[in-house]
């Protein structure tokens, strides 16, 4: 599919479902122009989240700590994950914070053919879709690493794009005093478009912290 065809699908698919559309916006980057990260990539993000996600939800780290702890596991957490991860008592803003992360979590768990698709950003997601997938000891993620099959680029970009235009008509909505789009969490549409954008590497940007979720 090209890059106008997508957004084609996309804005249809909004309008059926009753959320505003923005005709100006352009076209994400074509097929051809991205380069996915590799499963490697996404496990080891994949684990980075499952840390934070899990220690901002069960409010205690002393599991998390430990895990991460080694060298080679402390270079999978990003800098500002790693300064909220060794924190003993990190602000409750943080803690709410790495909470949504969940969202990005479940995002790149379906980009990794983990879940299933999860349609659009309605309502949170519940961690207990991916837990069976992470280790509940101090051994690797093995099991995570060797269930990772990466949905097609296409399939990716579709999502991309859909996430885009949603993202937009969410900040739309708050910028205007308007209501929000039906049937969308914006919560969940920040951390999923911040997740699909790493994953397509948008901007060229590496560091998971920096990464745009621009409209």
């Amino acid at each position: 599919m090209t890059a106008e065809a997508r957004r084609t699908a996309t804005e249809a698919l909004l309008r059926e479902h009753g959320i505003p559309v923005n005709p100006h916006l352009p076209m994400i980057e074509d097929g051809g122009e991205v380069s996915l990260r590799s499963e490697e990539e996404v496990w080891r993000r994949l684990v980075a989240l499952w840390g934070v996600v899990g220690a901002a939800m069960l409010r205690q780290n002393t599991f998390f700590k430990e895990y991460f702890a080694s060298e080679e596991r402390r270079a999978m957490l990003s800098n500002d994950e790693a300064a909220f991860l060794f924190n003993d008592a990190p602000a409750e803003e943080d803690i709410i914070r790495f909470s949504w992360r969940l969202e990005a979590l479940v995002l790149l768990a379906w980009c990794a053919g983990l879940v299933e698709d999860p349609g659009l950003p309605s309502a949170p997601s519940r961690a207990e879709v991916i837990l069976p997938l992470y280790p509940h000891d101090l051994a690797d993620a093995t099991m995570l690493r060797a269930a990772i099959h990466l949905n097609s680029k296409a399939e990716i970009l579709d999502q991309a794009d859909r996430l885009y235009r949603l993202h937009w008509a969410v900040r739309d909505a708050r910028l205007n005093g308007h209501e929000q789009p039906p049937g969308v969490n914006p919560g969940v549409v920040l951390e999923w478009h911040h997740a699909v954008n790493w994953m397509i590497r948008a901007g060229d940007e590496d560091d998971w912290d920096a990464v745009s979720t621009d409209t």
